[in-house]
């Protein structure tokens, strides 16, 4: 299963978000929901990168990514990005829920 988590502020703006896991949907290379997700987590990336040309903390790994955006998180169009992300991933784990579960809150929740 893919555990995807997002935390927020005290004014609930989203400050990070990771994943982790894999869906194990199908098999390597046909996993529609790692490809689904992996999609919705890159576009809003590269939305806050290249649209918006911030300069955001991301690493990534085989089955891990974190993105931190800790400093950007009161910008309007960071916000809207990323709320979009959100109900991208709302809806895949509607679809999947066995493969994809979706954390709101974390660390920065207060």
């Amino acid at each position: 299963m893919v555990k995807v988590t997002i935390n927020r502020n005290h004014k609930n703006q989203i400050t990070d978000f990771s994943a982790k896991g894999h869906a194990e949907y199908d098999k390597y290379g046909n996993d529609i929901v790692c490809a689904a997700v992996s999609a919705i987590l890159q576009t809003a990336i590269f939305g806050l990168s290249e649209k918006l040309a911030l300069d955001i903390d991301v690493n990534t790994d085989d089955g891990w990514l974190n993105c931190n955006l800790e400093g950007y998180e009161a910008q309007k169009d960071v916000s809207l990005i990323l709320e979009v992300m959100v109900i991208g991933l709302e809806k895949t784990a509607e679809s999947y829920p066995d493969n994809l579960k979706l954390v709101k809150g974390g660390r920065n929740n207060a």
